[in-house]
């Protein structure tokens, strides 16, 4: 006679795969939270093994050993605190998830022994029915099998969305009305700053410039009290500090060019370092040597083709040179030096700025100084001044002065 798998059969199956899966989420779920922390407990432990390795000499000089070693012990106890979290849930996890698969074994023949007792199937019966039932009950049971998988994949997907909700936050925060606009204008030679204000990330103002013009061809100094706003001024002219409101029009296809306090250079070879971000090849070797000469590093001009971590390799006014190296090779039609010879002597500082005058004659000059011998090098002094709650941009009422007056180096 035929045999057919009594129905009753399907219906253990499932509830035996349902109640797999309920207790897997139950005992499992807490994985998920857990491995999202491992990573950013590792994170956060890197990072700031990174900073103590880029800030070495600094911790070595304050005698911050100590200090440092406590620090990062905190962030590697978190981490291996953690670890032991994740294995401790793992191994309730894998003991149920064992538990189950074995007792799906025998499960079957218990829900079948009544009927074969009872002599309604045989044998052969029997074990085709504890066939079908397994392949039924593995098919169902595919959750509990890979939750393991399943929580770390879950975790990874979290931390991604989270990052892809900072970006699209970030992006929906430039573009929106509230932010500051760069746009491009007609004109050649001038930026306007139209109604602008700038304001820090929480929203409290910092910086205002109702309607204010950098002109073409001139060199300004900005000067005002530390913290006045001045570097995130350059930003946000920069196109990259959009909390605010207000207009910056630049000329269209006008090259700018931010040279800060301390300049980047990748990790690579000295050519690819003070051509960046250019191409390596976009200038000859020679034209780079006598730049390198012409700012006062002589002693580089023949490491070009030597590879290291240039930011460490070389002092601080070392760095500003070269910086100022990148900016006589790029030729930009405005150069904002926000505090890029503040590490130099003022006699070394004198040079630059008169190579600088010589060099780039066509070169819009902005710069950010607290030394008064910055004067004779600039035309135009403007001031951030406090007016209640923020800095205004004014004109200093001075005049305007030559450098053909100032000293050389």
């Amino acid at each position: 006679a035929e045999f057919e798998i009594p129905g009753y059969l399907v219906w253990g199956a499932l509830i035996y795969a349902i109640f797999g899966t309920a207790l897997t989420q139950w005992i499992g779920s807490p994985l998920v939270n857990l491995d999202f922390q491992q990573q950013r407990f590792e994170a956060d432990f890197r990072f700031n093994l990174v900073r103590v390795r880029e800030n070495s000499e600094q911790i070595a000089l304050l005698q911050g050993e100590s200090a440092e070693r406590q620090r990062l012990s905190e962030r590697f106890g978190r981490v291996v605190g953690n670890w032991y979290m994740i294995m401790r849930r793992t191994k309730r996890l894998t003991a149920f998830t064992s538990s189950y698969a074995q007792a799906a074994v025998i499960f079957p023949y218990i829900l079948v022994a009544p009927a074969y007792f009872a002599n309604k199937i045989q044998l052969g019966g029997m074990m085709q029915t504890a066939s079908a039932f397994s392949s039924v009950q593995t098919a169902l049971s595919f959750f509990v099998s890979t939750y393991r998988t399943l929580a770390e994949w879950r975790a990874v997907v979290a931390r991604l969305d989270g990052f892809e909700t900072a970006i699209k936050s970030a992006a929906a925060e430039a573009i929106s009305t509230s932010s500051i606009g760069v746009l491009s204008s007609a004109g050649r030679d001038n930026i306007h700053l139209q109604k602008l204000l700038v304001n820090l990330p929480n929203g409290t103002p910092l910086v205002s410039a109702d309607s204010f013009t950098i002109l073409g061809n001139q060199r300004t100094l900005v000067i005002g009290p530390s913290g006045a706003g001045k570097s995130t001024l350059f930003r946000a002219i920069a196109g990259i500090w959009p909390f605010g409101s207000g207009s910056i029009a630049i000329p269209a296809k006008a090259t700018l060019m931010m040279l800060p306090q301390r300049p980047y250079f990748p990790v690579g070879s000295l050519y690819a370092a003070i051509v960046y971000p250019a191409e390596v090849g976009a200038f000859s070797s020679d034209r780079v040597r006598e730049i390198l000469i012409a700012v006062g590093l002589p002693q580089l001009a023949s490491r070009l083709d030597e590879e290291a971590h240039w930011n460490r390799m070389l002092s601080l006014g070392e760095q500003q040179r070269l910086g100022l190296a990148r900016a006589f090779l790029h030729q930009p039609q405005y150069l904002f030096l926000d505090e890029a010879t503040a590490s130099l002597d003022e006699a070394s500082e004198a040079a630059l700025y008169k190579l600088l005058e010589k060099r780039l004659p066509r070169t819009t000059i902005v710069s950010i100084g607290h030394r008064s011998t910055l004067e004779a090098f600039h035309q135009r002094k403007v001031v951030l001044r406090r007016e209640g709650d923020r800095f205004v941009l004014q004109n200093q009422a001075e005049g305007v002065k030559s450098s053909s007056d100032a000293p050389l180096a």
